[in-house]
């Protein structure tokens, strides 16, 4: 998750009497730290856009992933960054979030069921943790199940296999296979 100067400066260093010694080096650790973070955010953005730009010259031959591998990468990580680089390009303003957010914030922002307009109303929020993503994305996600479990799934295939077997059929065939595609419906 992303690490911020507020979220560190909330931490009440009296209640856990702390020493104004200890405090101090916190401090400059913090500074450090948070300098890191920053460098690491611009890094990640580094990443991600030459690995788009790679994955568009390297598509037509099919050798992107024979590329990466040979780079030390896994599908894993590079699926994440170029998940990372297109919430991005549709998301410009949020930059800055986009590239705090964790991998796993990613992967559920960049499902394919959660809609653009509720990934805009998550980047417009204090969210960041995984668990507030998912909090803040469960009407979408409910909404999302019931669609779908109202929508049938045909297996196009088979249809046309029984559509070719109808018209080998005889008159006295063709009523006994009309009850079997209709249980076919029907599941």
């Amino acid at each position: 998750n992303a690490i911020s100067t507020n979220q560190l400066r909330k931490f009440d260093f009296k209640s856990y009497e702390i020493s104004d010694i200890d405090k101090e080096k916190v401090e400059e650790q913090e500074a450090k730290l948070l300098n890191s973070f920053r460098k690491y955010k611009n890094n990640l953005f580094e990443i991600c856009s030459s690995l788009a730009e790679v994955e568009k010259i390297l598509k037509a031959s099919g050798s992107f992933m024979d590329w990466y591998e040979s780079a030390g990468l896994t599908k894993d990580m590079v699926s994440v960054f170029l998940k990372r680089w297109n919430l991005y390009n549709y998301f410009p303003d949020y930059k800055d979030k986009i590239f705090s957010l964790s991998d796993q914030a990613i992967k559920i922002l960049s499902h394919n069921s959660i809609g653009f307009d509720d990934v805009k109303a998550v980047l417009n929020t204090e969210a960041s943790k995984v668990k507030e993503i998912k909090q803040l994305l469960a009407p979408a996600r409910e909404e999302f199940e019931v669609h779908s479990s109202e929508q049938k799934y045909f297996n196009f295939n088979k249809i046309k296999k029984m559509e070719k077997r109808v018209k080998n059929l005889k008159a006295e065939e063709r009523e006994e296979y009309k009850k079997e595609l209709t249980e076919y419906v029907k599941k």
